[in-house]
């Protein structure tokens, strides 16, 4: 039969090693830790709009951008996959926009109009089996000189 102080530092072993686990575990298609920052924070008609992702694991597999609360291909805007040559891949929501992928998961919209408005998501695939995603909403204003002709 086991002492007491031995049955203590068997569980404080188990408790030990439970908490090691759980440290090392991360909760698949966790929004957590992956974050979009909109760069102006409220963009005005023709300015370039930064919308950088923070939280990306130094290795991943692809990324893609929708535009819309869903996100399937009809609101793809683009794929990226940086070990290829031409690594971003136009969706069928891209249009006529002009944006642009980088490496590290953000994108550049030059030139944003009001129509760009809307909910903006990012899924990150870091193995087959986790995808971490995001989203933020973007409303791109008139210009205040636009407004004024609009309200007198």
């Amino acid at each position: 039969m086991a002492s007491p102080e031995g049955a203590r530092r068997h569980f404080s072993k188990g408790l030990l090693l439970s908490a090691s686990i759980l440290a090392l575990w991360v909760p698949q298609g966790s929004r957590a830790a992956l974050r979009i920052q909109k760069i102006p924070e409220h963009p005005q008609k023709n300015q370039d709009l930064l919308l950088s992702v923070r939280g990306i694991p130094d290795t991943f597999q692809d990324f893609n951008w929708y535009l819309g609360e869903e996100a399937h291909g009809g609101t793809m805007l683009f794929t990226y996959i940086p070990e290829l040559q031409r690594p971003q891949r136009d969706g069928g929501a891209m249009g006529q926009r002009d944006i642009v992928g980088f490496p590290n998961g953000s994108m550049l919209l030059h030139r944003a109009q009001p129509t760009d408005s809307g909910t903006y998501q990012v899924a990150v695939t870091i193995n087959p089996a986790w995808t971490m995603r995001a989203k933020t909403k973007v409303r791109v204003e008139e210009l205040p000189a636009d407004n004024a002709k609009r309200h007198p």
